[in-house]
């Protein structure tokens, strides 16, 4: 029988694993022949023929899309030429190739058909053949892990993934041009795409003040935009979300292996990961598009709606939340009125028209006369339709104007959200404590003060802490929901255990660091102290939970004994209790623990003790990070200027082949048009980046907390002194300036990119980056631990538009928010002509200043001479610079040292200066009334930057 699933598994077989090894000039088995040998196993019979027309129909359609429509002639057959992969984002790709190790082409093919038909294919069949729903089953499998395990099995390991669809344009894997063939198959005969948002995004997740809140928040976006996701994926399959992909996503990964028993289960650290956008691309059959449209947002709405209600039952069950028909009304109203939800769908032109030049004539000229273009060849797009069209081995078709069909799908999906849903909501009472929208919850006896008061008890009385006492922390329905979501529902769900570092914590991690390192060292006075303390502070004050610190419980694996149990209890202790100031019989009520005049004095003591034997205080300070890529609207529609052209994506032998036709020779240095390729390389790259190398970076390289990583935005909670260096990694790994050495990560940021090409390879694992081109601005934020986390967030999110807007993208901004008040406020780019990684110099020198080779005092003397050197010519600048470094430079550094030290520095400061007062090469248009800072004025505050990072803040 004919099902959507058989469909599917006949579109995504329509060509065999490993086709660009089967690619031979010489004789070879077709690979249509093996792929139908696929197919024979999968089924259990031939293709039908309706099935096989539909792919063929769709592979043609993806072909036209993803891939230049080649003049008859041109090849690149691996066994004449050098097996080459090409990058699908970065201009000027010539020099970002990689060359695969095929070896011996013929032993390397059959070695993957055996293993993907005898191995892989047979096994799955064989498996799944009395389940009632096997065909939807094997197609998951072959979907999610037909490649996946080949990467494992085949000698080719990793790169097997990245087998190109088509050795001429190497630039897109098989696996992804089967992918969108399969979407277009099952939406055939009429296409449609449907773009999808949910909201309020910075509203919900910015309402926070506790991170924990923070990262609930933004997880509940994330899992709600994935329901959406699935509520598709389940009817019509996971193909058909176009961006971000699906394959590899915690969360479809959880669903595939709880819903149809794929092996795929995630571990619980990643499932806890928010990285889904809040919208996203899905490529439907258009006669059920709306209807599948309105399913999802239903599926979203509905769970939502019973994620409140488990929470509302489990807190109200047993007695915590004292709530009465008044409580429950004003519940319902909160949450029912929460969500923005958005979508559009529009169906591709042309389904009355026959297939091909038709059907591509009626996209083409639906959008010049909605959408105006330039005439004649000022419309970049014509001249490449008209060039392919004449030139090409084939006829156009649909993909070959997805471009415009996308842009057009876009611009009505942002019509449609411009008319927004306004509905009046009238809340009367106190509003809630944390975000000040909604009214905080009460009940017909009680005030929200009292109502509050009372769950604070409850809570306490169960040793638990979630509300602050008396009142002073009063939530409405959304708020609740946030708080208690994670342990009253999705630690039964999904194993969600556990809770997030607060910011004490995350300042205190550096201290924690050195007493296990101590404690490693077997420093007999750090034990002793530490004992000391943890008998008056454990375990009262024992509320970090297990997994909250990944980075420092990592430290303790190598740890036995009394010095294992000492280190256990230590990272139970929140951080704020690691400061004498926060040992007040006030603030110990607060916390709910006992307060003996005798133990407070005692824990001082001890504590005092502990800093002494360690050689150090925790500081009071951390920083909170929010990154975000640059233009990335523009990456999405293919108007970024540094998107690659059609001669940088193909194979350099075809490339000099074509450069040789007048007709071809202009295309290749025109940019190239979006594709479902380069939607499924962005996807794909922001994925990787999101779900493996941004968690490595901040959990695992340093004590910091990832909040959210939604592909090219990230927010976290990172060490001050850790800061600038994760901010750098974060940076260089977007745009693939990173090296594993013997696993570590190597940054070679703003170096050339000569000899180094936008593919990590890290240990078994091969990934594609957005490449040189694609840039992220950072804004980081250094407050104090005790200093309100919406202002915070604020500052964050401040920092980051200032890097974007004053110093014009790619760039870092960093606020300093002291605690006596004042704040300092800083920035630069990444690189500049002649300095190509200005972080690392701002580190370097942070170094020297923590380490006690420059007194703390220079920075302050040239801030008081900043408005002086301006003046002066550049080596006078250089010489003045280099006389207060020897002067400032510490007496351990000999006369030799204080000359080569000074001389170095200076010379850097002064060309970083001049770098800085260059004119911008690429201004932002919108902010050209805006002048960046810079001078000796921005450096000399850079220097007190790092300056307050090197002593710990305010110490």
């Amino acid at each position: 029988m004919v099902t959507r699933w058989t469909r599917k598994i006949v579109a995504f077989l329509h060509d065999p694993p490993g086709k660009a090894l089967v690619l031979r000039s010489v004789p070879h088995t077709p690979h249509a022949q093996l792929a139908k040998a696929l197919q024979q196993i999968a089924l259990g019979r031939s293709a039908d023929a309706h099935e096989s027309d539909r792919a063929t129909k769709a592979d043609h359609i993806a072909s036209a899309a993803d891939r230049v429509n080649f003049p008859k002639g041109a090849t690149a057959y691996w066994d004449q030429v050098a097996p080459l992969l090409t990058h699908p984002l970065a201009a000027g790709a010539r020099a970002h190739r990689v060359q695969l190790p095929a070896g011996d082409l013929q032993a390397l093919d059959s070695e993957v058909q055996e293993e993907a038909a005898q191995r892989i294919l047979q096994p799955w069949v064989h498996q799944l053949t009395t389940q009632p729903d096997k065909e939807k089953c094997l197609y998951l499998y072959i979907w999610r892990l037909l490649y996946e395990e080949l990467a494992h099995k085949a000698s080719l390991k990793g790169w097997m993934r990245l087998l190109p669809a088509d050795t001429r344009q190497p630039d897109h894997p098989l696996e992804q041009h089967l992918s969108i063939s399969v979407a277009i198959a099952d939406a055939l005969p009429n296409p449609a795409f449907l773009v999808f948002s949910i909201g309020p995004v910075q509203e919900f997740i910015a309402a926070a003040r506790r991170t924990q809140d923070l990262w609930m928040g933004s997880w509940i976006l994330s899992y709600l935009s994935w329901k959406a996701m699935e509520s598709l994926a389940d009817e019509f399959g996971p193909d058909v979300v176009v961006f971000p992909s699906l394959r590899g996503q915690p969360l479809c990964d959880h669903w595939l292996h709880k819903a149809y028993g794929l092996p795929c289960q995630p571990a619980l650290e990643e499932i806890g990961r928010p990285t889904f956008p809040n919208r996203f691309l899905a490529l439907l059959p258009a006669k059920e598009a709306s209807e599948a449209a309105q399913k999802a947002e239903k599926a979203v709405r509905e769970e939502w709606k019973r994620l409140a209600q488990e929470v509302y039952n489990a807190l109200t069950s047993t007695s915590i939340l004292p709530a009465d028909d008044q409580t429950k009304g004003l519940w319902d109203n909160q949450i029912q009125g929460l969500l923005e939800i958005y979508w559009v769908v529009f169906p591709w032109p042309g389904d009355d028209q026959p297939p091909g030049t038709a059907q591509a004539k009626a996209g083409k000229e639906l959008y010049e006369q909605l959408c105006k273009p330039p005439e004649g060849e000022d419309w970049e797009f014509r001249r490449v339709y008209e060039t392919l069209h004449k030139s090409g081995q084939y006829d156009p078709n649909w993909g070959t104007v997805w471009s415009l069909l996308y842009e057009l799908a876009d611009r009505a999906f942002n019509a449609r959200k411009n008319l927004r849903n306004f509905e009046q909501a009238e809340e009367t009472g106190d509003k809630c404590t944390q975000c000040g929208q909604r009214a905080a919850l009460r009940s017909e006896k009680l005030d929200s003060r009292a109502f509050w008061d009372h769950v604070a008890k409850e809570l306490r009385a169960r040793g638990r802490h979630e509300v602050k006492p008396e009142g002073k922390e009063r939530l409405c329905a959304v708020c609740t929901v946030k708080r208690f979501v994670q342990r009253e529902v999705l630690e039964q769900e999904f194993g969600l255990r556990g809770g997030f570092p607060s910011t004490s914590e995350i300042a205190a991690a550096p201290f924690k660091k050195r007493v296990l390192e101590a404690l490693q060292k077997g420093r007999p006075a750090v034990q002793q102290a530490l004992k000391d303390f943890l008998n008056i502070a454990h375990p009262q004050l024992a509320t970090v939970a297990q997994g909250a610190m990944p980075y420092l419980e990592a430290q303790t694996q190598s740890l036995t004994g009394a010095e294992a149990e000492l280190a256990k209890k230590l990272l139970k202790i929140d951080g704020e209790w690691l400061h004498v100031e926060s040992w007040t019989k006030e603030h110990l009520k607060e916390a709910g623990a006992t307060s003996n005049p005798g133990d407070i004095r005692k824990a001082i003591e001890t504590l005092q003790a502990l800093y002494q034997a360690v050689g150090a205080r925790p500081s009071k300070y951390y920083a909170l990070l929010y990154m975000d890529g640059d233009h990335m609207g523009r990456w999405l529609s293919g108007t970024h200027e540094g998107l690659a052209t059609f001669g940088d994506i193909l194979h350099p032998e075809v490339r000099e082949q074509l450069e040789e036709d007048a007709n071809w020779h202009p295309l290749l240095q025109t940019r190239r048009l979006i594709t479902s390729a380069v939607h499924a390389a962005i996807s794909q790259s922001l994925g990787r980046f999101a779900l493996r190398l941004v968690p490595h970076i901040v959990e695992e390289r340093s004590p910091g907390r990832l909040i959210y990583a939604g592909g090219d935005d990230v927010l976290a909670l990172v060490p001050l002194e850790d800061a600038l260096a994760v901010a750098r990694e974060l940076r260089a790994a977007f745009s693939g300036h990173i090296r594993f050495e013997n696993g570590s990560l190597q940054v070679c940021l703003g170096e050339s990119v000569s000899g180094y090409v936008e593919w990590v390879e890290w240990g078994k694992e091969i990934f594609l980056t957005m490449g040189p081109q694609a840039t992220a601005s950072i804004g980081l934020v250094f407050a104090h631990h005790l200093q309100p986390l919406d202002l915070v967030l604020q500052a964050a999110r401040r920092a980051e538009q200032a890097a974007k807007r004053q110093y014009g993208r790619n760039a870092l901004a960093v606020e300093v928010l002291k605690r006596s008040g004042e704040t300092v406020s800083v920035g630069t780019n990444w690189s500049y002509e002649g300095m190509p990684d200005v972080v690392k110099f701002l580190i370097d020198v942070t170094k020297r200043l923590r380490e006690g080779q420059i007194s703390g005092k220079w920075p302050y003397t040239v801030q008081a001479e900043a408005a002086a050197l301006e003046a002066l010519p550049e080596e006078a600048q250089r010489a003045e610079l280099k006389r207060l470094l020897k002067r400032q430079a510490e007496q351990e550094l000999s006369r030799e040292e204080k000359e080569a030290q000074a001389e170095e520095l200076s010379k850097k400061l002064v060309d970083w200066v001049r770098a800085m007062e260059q004119p911008q090469q690429n201004p932002d248009p919108c902010q050209a009334d805006k002048e960046s800072p810079k001078g000796f004025s921005e450096m000399s505050r850079w220097l007190l930057v790092c300056s307050f990072i090197a002593r710990g803040g305010e110490v």
